[in-house]
């Protein structure tokens, strides 16, 4: 039998996952062996069973809290009820981002890893990829998982308030996994998976490839001293590709398209949060 996870990262995708995984992993009360382990959303690995998602936290050290991030759980409809059947206490964790903001995102990230052309524009690359859009639907999402969790169970975030007080943002992740608040992790002012536009999609993936062969392979020390170090962004930086009219004048049409599509959305995961997102609307 292997150890039962703390808390659990559910996304959302392109909300800041990467960092928050990198400024709790220096936490020295946590311990998060991998971020993106995918173990209720991916068949490939939830066949394999509770047995074998709780054997990689068995590493962890018992005086430690342990957890996971995986930016796929949020979105996937099955989730809540796979989680609450093992781990009704978990604490959940989740990331909410502009969902107009985050849909371009989502984009750029498709094409960082080739799945779309660079020359495709984002309206175009909309029409075959409508989870740019579903995947910012919050409230639908949280609904879900609030049929099995009580809300102080949860921890709802915007990730625009760890752009403005990331400090503030970190600590409140602290205090609610019960962890010493007063840590200040090296990551806290570093930007951490930026979506850009690459020149060379197939640099972007034997980075990727890289870092994923790292993890699985044991050299997390090794790793994480090259994260730290900032090498992978500073090759991304050499490699970003800058397409004319690129700005946010050029957005505003698709903007107001996708808004139009998720203001609904928005206007109900006020409700759930208790708080005016003034600052997602157009």
């Amino acid at each position: 039998m292997g150890r039962v996870p703390d808390f659990i990262g559910l996304g959302a995708q392109k909300a800041g996952t990467s960092w928050i995984y990198a400024c709790l992993y220096e936490h020295p009360q946590l311990c998060i062996p991998l971020k993106e382990i995918h173990f209720f959303s991916r068949q490939r690995n939830w066949s394999k069973g509770y047995g074998w998602y709780e054997g990689i936290f068995e590493q962890c050290s018992p005086d430690t809290k342990t957890g996971e991030f995986s930016t796929t759980y949020l979105f996937d409809p099955l989730i809540p009820e796979r989680i609450y059947q093992c781990y009704p206490h978990v604490k959940l964790i989740a990331s909410l981002r502009n969902p107009v903001d985050r849909a371009y995102s989502n984009y750029l990230n498709t094409v960082k890893s080739g799945a779309v052309h660079r020359d495709i524009p984002f309206e175009e690359a909309l029409k075959t990829h409508p989870e740019y859009n579903e995947q910012g639907r919050y409230a639908t999402q949280l609904r879900g998982y609030l049929q099995f969790f009580r809300r102080d169970r949860m921890l709802l975030l915007m990730y625009e308030d760890s752009l403005n007080h990331p400090l503030e943002f970190i600590q409140a992740i602290y205090r609610f996994l019960e962890v010493d608040v007063g840590f200040v992790p090296s990551m806290l002012h570093k930007k951490v998976n930026v979506s850009d536009v690459p020149r060379f999609v197939s640099l972007e993936r034997c980075l990727i490839r890289i870092s994923e062969f790292l993890q699985r392979k044991g050299f997390r020390k090794i790793w994480w001293a090259a994260k730290k170090i900032g090498i992978a962004n500073y090759v991304r930086k050499l490699n970003i590709h800058h397409p004319a009219g690129n700005n946010s004048k050029s957005e505003i049409p698709w903007r107001k398209l996708v808004y139009g599509q998720l203001e609904e959305e928005i206007t109900s995961l006020e409700k759930i949060l208790g708080r005016e997102l003034q600052e997602w609307r157009l």
